[in-house]
């Protein structure tokens, strides 16, 4: 059994994805969004703790979103005064990566492209191959069985919200990287004990199986 690190990221903001002329918009281009908080819970093959890490991310030319603050609480000036470099920031999370850890996340395709995005601007190496991964939230899908709302939609991706009520968990610290990282933590356990994760995976553009996702 592998080793995993459930993880989440709370950002200035959302991605563009493409641009108008249905390219995609690289993690890394201007104006795309910047990591603000990491938390990640390191398990070992025995999917016991082994340790945490919990880390802000001091500004560097670029601001909170109004919008994302209202969500995460986070301000410019906690960010600076309790915020570490991007670059050391990094460092822990690719080391994560190169010590063979399967990263999960509740929303892996936006979590891990954040990841990608930071090495980048960091001059490392985004370690896109190395990285296999885990949603949580796509595995939920089946399990929580949420309708969507026009007749005949199947079943829609469930927020952590809902799927933490689904298995009765509390997620005392919402919105911030550390309290969702453990929500995930514990719907991956659930998932896990109903033989319901799938294989980690390295997940490439849909119209380009030999490139990776932006």
């Amino acid at each position: 059994m592998p080793k995993y690190a459930i993880f989440d990221t709370e950002t200035t903001g959302l991605f563009l994805w493409r641009d108008e002329a249905g390219n995609p918009i690289p993690a890394d281009a201007e104006g795309q969004p910047r990591l603000a908080h990491i938390g990640m819970i390191l398990l070992d093959d025995n999917l016991i703790e082994e340790r945490s890490i919990d880390l802000y991310v001091k500004p560097d030319g670029w601001k909170m979103s109004p919008g994302a603050q209202a969500v995460n609480g986070l301000t410019d000036e906690f960010l600076t005064e309790n915020g570490f470099p991007i670059a050391d920031v990094m460092g822990q999370y690719a080391s994560v990566i190169d010590e063979g850890y399967v990263l999960v996340a509740f929303n892996s395709q936006f979590d891990t492209k954040m990841g990608r995005a930071e090495l980048r601007r960091c001059g490392m190496d985004d370690r896109f191959e190395r990285t296999p991964n885990i949603c949580v939230m796509k595995a939920s899908t089946d399990v929580c069985q949420i309708q969507r709302m026009r007749p005949g939609g199947g079943f829609k991706q469930p927020k952590l919200s809902e799927a933490c009520a689904f298995f009765g968990i509390v997620n005392d610290a919402a919105h911030s990287a550390g309290g969702d990282a453990r929500a995930a933590l514990e719907v991956f356990r659930r998932l896990h004990a109903l033989g319901a994760l799938p294989e980690p995976q390295v997940h490439y553009a849909k119209n380009h199986p030999d490139q990776a996702a932006a």
